[in-house]
């Protein structure tokens, strides 16, 4: 029988067919050569990973040393402990294997054995990461099935609290989770490994299946500029602190000027890294760079180094303290009330005269004042690596008024960080170059090479040379005469600054009159600043709160051990300084002698003496006979009127100011004088001033009064 012969038109639908066939085949293999060539690696990890299992294993943390060496987070490998679910069923041991590991690790039973049934086709199921030495022992005598350990690093911190808030703490999976661990947690944390097992088509472990292991890369270390000594020092004096004033918290900032390098940061309320949640988390923040505060009279060195820069003012202008500026809106008063009267822009200074330093404010102007401001970094990050740095608050500059100005001239309104302001202070004194805060200088590799070493960073010139070296003498004579007379350090040249700002009162607004922050701000040596430091308390309790009661011991106290650790030469003679300064006298009763013979009797103790009067015979003394008082001190000397007035009987009128109510009674029974007594505290001011001589039975009008705060700004607008 014959075919019958295929049609043209079946002819060319077999001809289409073979050609989308051809191009199926012809796509399918391009696909595969595209795969196979471009995407062989990418589907082969993809495969990999879904063949195997894998358990990342954290790498070792590197080291954190101090400058001289010492290990202050160092990693130690501990045993973490899992049970391979898979083998724990087939046991028929799942209840056993949880009460064991239940009872030893202080862990529930029945919820062990839920998690275990849950995963039971599971090979790898943590139990407890990074348990105790005695548990894991305890643990391996019972040749448990299924239950296996795994060596993790543990983050240990070998000195406890000491530099906790700085240094930080670390999780459960070895991350940095606060301060340096935190900043430099790409740096210290290394490469993880993995521990990797076999799976089948359907996801689950096989048995005696093949492991991978890739090992992990252990972390870089850093050296820090923080000496561990120096730290002890500081926090041994804000342990002392804590327990003498009871402050809410407090702290103590020491840096290098020159390098800006911080050899020390101590602070409280803290806690131990080792432990960090047994602790409230508010312990385990670093309040030096993080919160922000009104520092008070310490700002005031930042408004001396602009104003005397600008030429707005010399040291020997004289400015007019009459107890109060009155401005638009408000007004700023004097911490004393008592006015200063006719004073030197040192002698303000000194004083820490508010008036002095708002008139200052107000001549700088807007432009000027804010130009400092920002100059000297305020308002902005120091760029300190530590997780947390607050920027501050500034007034805007559109918005700020002659009030604002007249505030931020004796330290509020405005609100600065610790650190900001140290950084400040230490431009102030290193010549004008604002630095950055440094805390690292080297990072090491596992194996101890120098990978980086981190120099110094200049951050622009703020203030000359010659503008720093006359703020700085100036500083030397507010602890040599002035309110920071508590910071000095015998046989060293100390500058420094007081500060007593009123706290805000929350909620509320306006300044609280009974808290307060006090803070004392120095370098030293004022000639070579090798060391500035900055000791801050928030409220301190108890009848002192004055930055110089309060934190001028500490700094000095402080201070005093760091200098001599770092062994900076002391600058006066031993002999000297013991001779002039430790060996107390007990003042002579100069009255009823000739000038020649008083001065010759003050002379033989060590004694200087004021003459006041043009008589020949010493009539009254300041302080008074009996008065215990350092040798190198000052007696003044009052003496007679010619013989053709003496019979006016007149009396010099003794310095009172200062005195409590019961020492100028005792001066009263000293003096044929009417003393008026009004209010309570201590002698604001008086009438007639000290030195005036006046009639015998004259009344003097002596007034008492607490003392502001030293910052404080008196009537204020708004909070």
């Amino acid at each position: 029988m014959r075919q019958k012969p295929v049609s043209i038109k079946t002819k060319k639908r077999i001809q289409v067919i073979l050609v989308l066939v051809s191009l199926a085949f012809a796509g399918l293999f391009c696909r595969l050569t595209w795969i196979q060539l471009f995407k062989g690696d990418e589907f082969e990890s993809l495969a990999s990973d879904n063949r195997f299992n894998e358990v990342p294993i954290n790498a070792r943390r590197g080291v954190i040393y101090d400058a001289k060496g010492k290990p202050l987070a160092i990693s130690v490998m501990t045993d973490s402990v899992y049970v391979n679910p898979i083998e724990v069923v087939k046991a028929k041991k799942v209840e056993e294997v949880a009460g064991h590991l239940a009872e030893i690790l202080e862990m529930d039973k029945e919820g062990l054995v839920e998690r275990i049934n849950k995963n039971k086709t599971k090979w790898f199921v943590y139990v407890k990461r990074k348990i105790t030495e005695e548990q894991a022992s305890a643990i391996k005598a019972l040749s448990l099935p299924g239950v296996d350990f795994q060596e993790e690093p543990m983050r240990v911190y070998p000195k406890g609290s000491l530099l906790a808030n700085f240094l930080g703490f670390v999780g459960t999976d070895n991350n940095g989770l606060s301060g340096l661990e935190a900043a430099y947690d790409s740096v210290l944390s290394g490469v993880a490994g993995k521990l990797m097992m076999e799976l089948d088509h359907r996801g689950q472990s096989i048995p005696d299946a093949t492991q991978k292991y890739i090992p992990s890369q252990d972390g870089r270390s850093l050296v820090l500029t923080v000496d561990e000594t120096i730290q002890y020092i500081l926090e041994r004096e804000v342990k002392k602190a804590v327990e003498e004033h009871n402050p809410d918290k407090m702290g103590i900032l020491i840096m290098e000027p020159k390098t800006g390098r911080v050899l020390g940061m101590a602070e409280y309320p803290t806690f131990d890294p080792n432990h960090f949640n047994d602790y409230d988390q508010k312990n385990w923040r670093n309040f030096l760079i993080s919160d922000v505060y009104e520092p008070g009279s310490t700002f005031k060195t930042v408004v001396m180094a602009g104003a005397l820069e600008e030429g707005v003012a010399s040291i020997n202008d004289h400015f007019y303290c009459g107890g109060a500026v009155k401005l638009p809106g408000g007004t700023v008063r004097c911490w004393r009330s008592t006015p200063h009267g006719s004073q030197s822009f040192l002698e303000g200074v000194q004083n820490s005269c508010n008036p002095v330093f708002v008139t200052i404010g107000l001549n700088m102007g807007k432009d000027i004042f804010y130009k400092y401001l920002n100059g000297f970094g305020f308002g902005k990050k120091t760029g300190i690596e530590l997780a947390g740095e607050a920027t501050g608050i500034l007034v805007p500059q559109k918005r700020a008024q002659e009030l604002d100005l007249a505030t931020m001239s004796i330290g509020h309104a405005n609100a600065v960080t610790p650190i900001q302001l140290l950084t400040a202070f230490s431009a102030i004194t290193n010549g004008g170059n604002l630095m950055k805060p440094q805390i690292v200088k080297e990072i090491r590799d596992s194996e101890g090479n120098v990978v980086k070493t981190i120099e110094p960073e200049v951050v622009r010139q703020v203030i000359s040379a010659s503008t720093s070296e006359k703020v700085l003498k100036a500083l030397e004579t507010v602890v040599s005469s002035g309110t920071g007379k508590s910071a000095y350090i015998e046989g060293y040249r100390v500058g420094g600054k007081t500060g007593t700002a009123q706290k805000i009162i929350p909620g509320i607004g306006g300044y609280s009159d009974r808290e307060f922050i006090a803070s004392f701000m120095g370098a030293a040596p004022v000639n070579d600043p090798q060391i500035v430091c900055l000791v801050v308390m928030d409220y301190p309790k108890g009848p002192l709160h004055t930055g110089g009661a309060v934190c001028g011991p500490i700094f000095q106290a402080a201070v005093k051990d760091v200098l001599s650790y770092l062994q900076v030469p002391t600058q006066v003679e031993p002999e000297k300084v013991s001779a002039a300064s430790l060996e107390e006298v007990t003042l002579l009763d100069y009255t009823g002698m000739s000038v020649a013979a008083a001065q010759g009797q003050a002379a033989s103790q060590g004694l200087s003496v004021s003459i006041v009067g043009a008589g020949d015979q010493v009539y009254a003394q300041l302080p008074l006979a009996n008065t215990k008082m350092l040798k190198g001190g000052s007696v003044v000397l009052y003496t007679k009127l010619p013989k053709s007035a003496e019979t006016l009987q007149q009396i010099a009128v003794p310095e009172l100011t200062g005195k409590t109510a019961e020492e100028v009674l005792a001066i009263a029974a000293e003096y044929n004088l009417n003393f008026e007594l009004t209010g309570q505290g201590v002698v604001m001011y008086q009438q007639p001033s000290p030195g005036v001589m006046v009639d015998v039975g004259s009344k003097v009008t002596v007034g008492l009064e607490e003392p502001l705060a030293e910052g404080a700004s008196g009537e204020l607008a708004g909070p």
